[in-house]
């Protein structure tokens, strides 16, 4: 694989140029702009164009051998099929054989075959020893990255034919020039094409974007918005997400915000299955800074058992690792105790986090809680996911202080949150009151007026 940067004046350009010079199968891996042009890096197959010519002429046959047999098309890795699989016979587990097994195998036989010089180059590049638990965990890490990569790739490629149709759906519009650019923006920041097909499909008998901004915020917070409901206290919840999104703290935020309505001594925290270095640390002294208990469980067994002993506390949370995390929800949905799931999900998370939290119809999630409300820049993944759930949210995490109490969830401040990067410079636009402030204000006069 080789990254190639492209270099024009529009998105389009820069596309073209790409299928130009490098082919069909060219990968766009990131889009952004730069001196008023926009900069394509896209990644290309080194294997075409490679002949015996190329290869230099000091090179020793073995390694030559060793190199093309350790060499694995970019095509060929991250090859997803867009069209449902057939029905085919899934190769064993113990078949599988990660990149760093192929690479020792094949630093093995440099070794053997090689001069000395050779060999001595394979020792300073060869890996660690495999057979140990920790290399072992290394190897499953590198399985989990590999797949959630394919998975990213899967739903690029995906995003990318719908953002042809939308263009040709568009383009039949008649939206004007200023908004025809303005949409081209928001492809450029990644703005899903499911999302702009709603938001053009409302400002479609707008000229100037100062007029479809209201219109735009309107629609999007009637998407998003959902029934309000009470932060979680009294019962067992299980906090779920993917790494970095920050559960450690949401449970902090929670333990605290209910310190307000249970004592410290009826409420408990539990690490379940957490290796990750300094996380039983951190969760020690945030409970210790609440007067909450700490207790720790490696396995299943040892939380039900914990939880047996337990039971006698009206709250109870459990911290959750961020590896593997849907294998843990459902081994904790699995235990005979009524544990409610709570997903956590940073608002700038990836398109894979997000469909696996939403899609996941096997899990029963009692709510979603939503962190980095102060730091998330794009949140159009979450964004979309709301759009297409009813799933509610219990907390927003609008601060990286654990000692910040979580707010409630206004779909009107996570949309605030999305069009701010959307904003033209030099345009001042005021958001229209919500009806409920009017009726409340209506209410009062009323009640002034009859005494």
């Amino acid at each position: 694989m080789e990254l190639k940067r492209i270099l024009a004046r529009d998105s389009r350009a820069a596309n073209e140029k790409a299928l130009q010079l490098y082919g069909p199968d060219v990968l766009v891996i990131s889009s952004q702009r730069v001196d008023n042009q926009t900069e394509l890096i896209v990644a290309i197959d080194t294997t075409e164009g490679r002949n015996e010519a190329d290869a230099p002429k000091t090179a020793s046959p073995v390694v030559a051998a060793a190199d093309q047999d350790r060499f694995v098309a970019f095509s060929d890795v991250f090859k997803v099929n867009m069209a449902p699989p057939a029905a085919e016979p899934q190769p064993a587990e113990d078949v599988y054989e990660p990149a760093a097994q192929r690479l020792a195998a094949t630093t093995q036989a440099v070794r053997q075959d090689a001069p000395a010089s050779v060999q001595s180059v394979a020792q300073a590049v060869s890996p660690p020893n495999l057979e140990n638990d920790t290399d072992a965990e290394s190897l499953r890490r590198s399985k989990d990255t590999v797949e959630l990569l394919r998975l990213e790739i899967a739903a690029l490629r995906q995003e990318f034919n719908l953002n042809r149709q939308v263009a040709m759906w568009q383009s039949g519009q008649g939206l004007s020039p200023e908004l025809t650019g303005w949409f081209a923006h928001m492809q450029e920041l990644g703005v899903p094409a499911s999302l702009r097909t709603l938001m053009a499909d409302a400002v479609k008998d707008c000229e100037t974007v100062s007029l479809a901004w209201p219109l735009v915020h309107q629609v999007l917070t009637q998407a998003v918005q959902r029934r309000k409901v009470t932060s979680p206290v009294k019962g067992i919840h299980a906090v779920v997400g993917p790494s970095g999104a920050g559960k450690t703290l949401m449970v902090a935020r929670m333990v605290q915000a209910a310190v307000s309505q249970i004592p410290a001594e009826e409420m408990a925290i539990i690490s379940f299955s957490d290796t990750k270095a300094g996380a039983w640390s951190q969760l020690q002294v945030l409970a210790a800074q609440s007067g909450i208990g700490c207790y720790r469980a490696g396995d299943v067994s040892t939380l039900e058992v914990l939880l047996g002993e337990l039971s006698h506390l009206k709250a109870i949370w459990i911290d959750t690792p961020g590896s593997d995390f849907l294998q843990h929800a459902a081994k904790l949905q699995g235990l005979g105790t009524a544990i409610h799931l709570h997903a956590v999900l940073a608002l700038d998370a990836t398109v894979t986090n997000v469909r696996k939290i939403f899609d996941a119809s096997e899990l029963s999630w009692k709510s979603i809680m939503l962190t980095k409300l102060d730091e998330a820049a794009h949140p159009w993944h979450v964004l979309r996911a709301l759009c297409d759930s009813s799933l509610p949210v219990t907390a927003v995490a609008a601060s990286h202080l654990a000692g910040v109490a979580p707010q409630p969830f206004e779909a009107g401040a996570l949309v605030d949150l999305a069009l701010r990067g959307l904003q033209p410079e030099g345009l001042s636009i005021e958001v229209p009151l919500k009806k409920t402030t009017r009726r409340r204000t209506t209410a009062a006069k009323t009640k002034v007026l009859h005494g």
